[in-house]
């Protein structure tokens, strides 16, 4: 088996549950013949409740603005945090992590200060004589002092040594991270539905756009610098969404957009409105928007150019 495995999967896949089956049999002391983890064993059980001397957990943190500390935060200061939210939904989302540490206005970063502490973990001999498992999540949080610090343990980590890395976004890994994986692509368990919420914020906007209305473009663009990084990082992926259902009804395939009637003859109002080159450029403003967001851009910029993109994709 590889030492350093990349499972790469959308939020809900199960990718985390799934490195952490792995990481079950990986610390397993009575292996089955099949494959599996016993499941009853001391480790199992230690496992399954994340308090595994050997089984480390990294994850995105950061301080909210009430916390204050001359030492950078790592993933050590938040682990019961960490313990309690993946016991309570093993399918954690990230917006729903930097809910439970209270920085919805911040981002999560993996920093050089996180690096240094992985290093110095895996100097030690391991707490039961056994493998040693390391799972970070969402690497692509990983600042890139904090990658490049780690290449070395992760090309030749020790023996027994194994790194069990969960992106949601593998393309935004650097690619010496990647190259240093063996990749496993975890399908989606189902399509989870999206809340009224996320139609809403859209349609609003679309109604400013098609009802030829600068004015209420604006206001909208304004509303949405105003919330959380985590906000408008959910509401892009919505969006997009969306409006590939759009696009599957414009195609006259509405049985892959995968909505009820009630929502079909809704979405069907904003199709027929569409074009094949809105479609086309619409979805490189909203990457383009994702990726800028990633670096922090100043958010009203970025919001009043991506509705006045929609503005005037839809005008012509």
């Amino acid at each position: 088996m590889s030492h350093a495995i990349l499972f790469s999967g959308e939020e809900g896949s199960g990718a985390l549950p799934q490195a952490l089956s792995l990481a079950k049999y990986i610390l397993c002391s009575g292996k089955k013949d099949g494959g599996t983890a016993c499941g009853i064993c001391t480790s199992c059980r230690k496992t399954a409740q994340i308090t595994h001397p050997d089984l480390h957990f990294v994850v995105p943190v950061n301080r909210s603005g009430s916390q204050s500390s001359v030492r950078l935060p790592v993933t050590d200061d938040f682990l019961d945090l960490w313990r309690a939210a993946y016991l309570e939904n093993p399918d954690i989302t990230e917006q729903e992590w930097y809910k439970k540490l209270e920085i919805e206005n911040k981002q999560g970063v993996i920093g050089a200060a996180e690096a240094g502490n992985i290093i110095r973990k895996l100097q030690f001999r391991s707490f039961e004589g056994g493998a040693r498992v390391m799972i970070i999540w969402l690497p692509e949080r990983m600042h890139p002092s904090a990658a490049n610090k780690l290449l070395k343990i992760l090309e030749e980590p020790a023996p027994g040594t194994y790194f069990l890395l969960v992106s949601h976004r593998p393309d935004q890994l650097l690619p010496t991270i990647r190259s240093r994986c063996m990749p496993i692509q975890v399908p989606p368990k189902e399509q989870r539905p999206l809340g009224r919420e996320a139609y809403e914020s859209l349609e609003n906007l679309l109604d400013f756009c098609l009802a030829g209305k600068p004015s209420g473009v604006l206001e909208w663009a304004e509303d949405m610098a105003s919330q959380g990084r985590e906000s408008q990082k959910a509401f892009i992926v919505a969006a997009q969404r969306i409006l590939r259902q759009y696009y599957m009804i414009f195609l006259g395939l509405p049985r892959l957009a995968f909505l009820d009637q009630a929502a079909e003859t809704s979405a069907r109002r904003y199709a027929v409105r569409m074009s094949e080159p809105f479609f086309q450029k619409i979805y490189e403003h909203l990457n383009t928007a994702s990726a800028r967001l990633e670096r922090n851009v100043n958010a009203k910029a970025l919001f009043c150019s991506l509705a006045f993109d929609f503005f005037l994709s839809l005008q012509r």
